[in-house]
């Protein structure tokens, strides 16, 4: 029979109403799935608070990671309208929050300045989200609003009077889009202190309730403390940052920046409009360049600073400086809706003409700070031909030339360079290993002989004196430095950071990282810089030969549970009869047990002991969803509308007393809801319940075991359950019998083989990508750890000691 051809007709078009196209293609809003569009959900969120600040209506915002994973933003702005839409016959926040280009933003007389131009950022974050509720003080009243998977759950309902005003949008990204759904505390923060820092006066509060941690931003001089921040750990040309601002009320623009030179041989600028930050510059950064050029080469030329030299160029004047750009305007375009760069002509004029009159005077009125910076300028201007020299007489000798390639790398054969790899090999050791495992054809092994030069502290000229540098140079072929990089002479695709799992092997991966950032940056924006895994575990299983590698614990579990339910069947008795689960039922019974210990852990973490929760609040049917707490006493409800009543009443008796009380809290536990749904699965397909987690196992008169309800029984053994939540733990322990587990420490204890089918073979190894998120926040920690100042990097590794979860002592 022949398969019927496909015809494309008017049938073949597909609409997707409302937010599926989100959901479809969500990397068209927020740039991927990963780490970074997972955090890009909370800054779209953030970015609506922020803008009620923009336009005066809000000075104090929390942002909380709730035990749950969930997590919220709070204001005290006016609060989404609540009101109905004349144009949909819905309410204004329910448009706002279902809606793709629903928004105040684009209405001028509401919001002068905004960065959520769009109109998709928090409806993109409730498309992505498995829930989110929504909960507006406005008017003297409390709207509350839920949404699931972007559809609405009802309309918008008011639940009591309340006095506070401002908006609450709280949220759970959808495990189905993102797989990872754990946010990281210090991602958030970065983002937190940055929009703090870039509005001066604003208190933004960071709260985890995962670990107890609470920070308050809150910076009254603004860019001129993040200017500071930046420079951490590095030694400042001048103790006073020079700060500058305009405002143009005519066209609503407005310019500030702030910069500071410092003694280090690195620049770094950052470039923000209407607080979103602009990676890759755009119109603003251009403008500034060209003012700072101009303005610092026409003061050295009045003040006869350059000594029949050639002027400085844009480069030099800009090594050592740390500077924020941070401008405001009514129209902003963007490149996409990630807003990587700002792409507005006027923008570009008027920070240009801001930095020529403003800094033109400060150099007038500091003569002694210029000639600070000037002098350095010019220094760097002549290290500049220094390298330029040193690279000529270098590449003369061969040693970065093109054309001959250094003797200790092992090449590969391919001349498509899309394909081709280069594995930077801790040690000869390890790199004859590596060469004996690898693909000749794609693979090319670059062994490193002992630690690179610490490049954080030396000019270009004396990295050039160092083989192990000028040996990485000539094989990637690249060049070097910003006059001299051409990523499009990269001889290939990918380079591979590959050492020892211990201290010595994290310090020499730490040295190739300062090395590239530092002085091949396009490498890291060009997404070439990758780290390789090899495995956490060997599995040496009895009756095979080949062993199995394990990369991390997550995959450890679930290896223990595959093979635990490989051949297993599960025996429920009860009422005098036995059911019996085989291998496919009982796999999906204990995937919803996994599921559920996953909410259990949750709700233990509130401080809620899950059977004695059973015990005390099950009905038959579900837990309550509802918790509010108040002078030290829990009270669930099973009712929204209950729930609603109570925690209306606690927020207006604080208020009332001026928050003189205990002001309690209030919650809804979704967790719960999870769990009540997993519950009924059990119920209807296995006729479990949580009841079963209460049974014990029970003796006879004598002392004899009586039978549990359980059993779980593999080829001639079998293993009594007394509850249900043992059975997830049984399938475990059954997974682990019979096997050998060895957790290897690094690169050395493999041999070629080994290496080739865990950590070089394309088709099984895993990499670590290494992407650049933020410039500055990189710039800063290089600074402290790789830097000069021991203080400083003591004082680092003290506060984040606890956060260290591999240590080699």
């Amino acid at each position: 029979m022949t398969e019927k051809a496909h015809t494309y007709d008017a049938g073949s078009i597909k609409i997707l109403s409302g937010l599926d196209a989100v959901r479809k293609r969500p990397e068209m809003y927020i740039g991927n799935r990963q780490q970074g569009g997972l955090h890009h959900l909370v800054y779209e969120v953030l970015d609506n608070s922020i803008d009620e600040a923009l336009a005066g209506r809000c000075d104090a915002i929390i942002v909380r990671i709730h035990v749950d994973g969930s997590c919220s933003v709070e204001d005290n702005g006016s609060g989404i309208p609540v009101d109905l839409h004349k144009e949909t016959g819905t309410s204004a926040l329910e448009v706002v929050l279902t809606t793709l280009h629903a928004g105040g933003k684009f209405d001028h007389d509401t919001y002068k300045v905004s960065g959520g131009l769009h109109g998709v950022g928090v409806s993109v974050v409730n498309a992505l989200s498995e829930w989110l509720e929504a909960d507006i003080h406005r008017d003297g009243g409390h709207w509350h609003f839920e949404c699931r998977r972007g559809d609405s759950q009802g309309p918008a309902q008011r639940v009591g009077d309340s006095t506070k005003r401002g908006t609450i949008i709280k949220f759970l990204p959808d495990e189905e889009i993102f797989g990872d759904i754990i946010f990281d505390s210090d991602t958030l923060q970065k983002r937190i202190r940055e929009v703090a820092y870039l509005n001066a006066g604003i208190k933004i509060t960071f709260q985890d309730d995962r670990n107890n941690r609470k920070d308050v931003f809150h910076f009254e001089d603004g860019l001129k403390e993040f200017v500071k921040h930046l420079n951490d750990g590095k030694e400042s040309l001048h103790s006073e940052v020079i700060y500058f601002k305009k405002d143009d009320p005519t066209t609503g623009m407005a310019c500030e920046i702030a910069m500071q030179y410092n003694t280090s041989y690195v620049e770094n600028v950052l470039a923000f409009a209407n607080n979103i930050r602009n990676i890759d510059g755009g119109t603003h950064m251009s403008g500034f360049k060209t003012a700072l050029t101009r303005t610092m080469n026409a003061y050295a030329r009045k003040e006869n600073l350059l000594k029949n030299g050639q002027p400085p160029t844009g480069e030099d004047v800009r090594e050592g400086l740390t500077a924020v750009i941070s401008v405001k305007l009514p129209d902003p375009h963007f490149e996409a809706q990630t807003k990587v760069r700002l792409a507005n002509p006027e923008m570009g004029g008027f920070v240009e003409t801001t930095v020529n009159e403003q800094l033109g005077n400060y150099l007038e009125e500091n003569p002694g700070q210029a000639k600070k910076v000037l002098t350095k300028a010019i220094q760097a201007a002549a290290a500049r031909e220094a390298a330029r020299k040193a690279r000529e007489l270098t590449r003369r000798k061969g040693a970065l030339g093109g054309g001959s390639l250094p003797g200790k790398l092992w090449d590969c054969s391919s001349k498509e360079i899309s394909e081709t790899e280069l594995f930077l090999v801790e040690g000869d050791s390890a790199g004859g290993s590596a060469k004996g495992g690898r693909n000749r054809e794609i693979q090319a092994i670059l062994p490193l002989r002992g630690k690179i030069l610490n490049v954080e502290k030396a000019r270009l000229d004396k990295m050039l004196g160092h083989e192990e540098i000028r040996t990485l140079i000539s094989a990637l072929g690249t060049g070097i430095g910003t006059d001299d990089f051409d990523f499009s002479k990269c001889r290939y695709g990918k380079l591979v950071l590959m050492t020892d799992a211990d201290v010595d092997g994290a310090h020499i991966r730490t040295l190739l990282l300062t090395f590239l950032f530092r002085q091949m940056p396009e490498l890291f924006e060009h997404e070439s810089i990758y780290i390789a895994q090899p495995p956490l575990y060997e599995l040496a299983i009895k009756g095979k030969k080949k062993p199995e590698y394990i990369l991390t614990e997550q995959d450890m579990r679930k290896r223990m549970v595959s093979r635990g339910i490989e051949g297993t069947t599960l025996i429920i008795s009860e009422a005098g009869k036995d059911r019996i689960l085989a291998e496919a039922e009982l796999k999906e019974m204990v995937k919803l047990l996994g599921d559920l210990e996953r909410n259990i852990s949750v709700l233990e973490r509130r401080g809620i002991a899950f059977k004695n929760f059973v015990l005390t609040q099950y009905d038959g049917s579900k837990l309550p969803e509802y918790l509010v707490r108040q002078n030290g006493q829990n009270e669930f409800y099973y009712a929204r509308a209950e729930f609603a009543k109570k925690k209306s009443q606690i927020e207006a008796a604080a208020e009332e007393l001026n928050d003189q009380i205990e002001k309690g809290s209030a919650e809804e536990l979704h967790e719960v809801g999870r769990a009540n749904e997993i519950n009924a699965k059990l119920k209807d397909k296995f006729g479990l319940d949580f009841k079963d987690f209460l049974l014990k196992a029970e003796r006879k008169v004598s002392g004899e075991a009586m039978p549990t309800k359980f059993k779980l029984v593999n080829e001639a053994e079998e293993f009594e359950i007394a509850s249900l939540d043992q059975v997830f733990a049984g399938v475990k322990q059954i997974g682990g019998r019979g096997i050998e587990i060895k957790r290897f420490k690094g690169l050395g204890e493999m041999n070629a083989e080994q290496l080739w089918d865990t950590t070089m073979d394309p088709a099984k190894r895993t990499l670590l990508k290494v992407t650049l998120d933020d410039a500055g926040e990189a710039d800063r920690l290089f600074s402290i750890l790789m830097g000069d100042d021991v203080e400083k990097r003591r004082n680092y590794i003290q506060e984040h000691a606890l956060e260290v979860q591999n240590l080699d002592v």
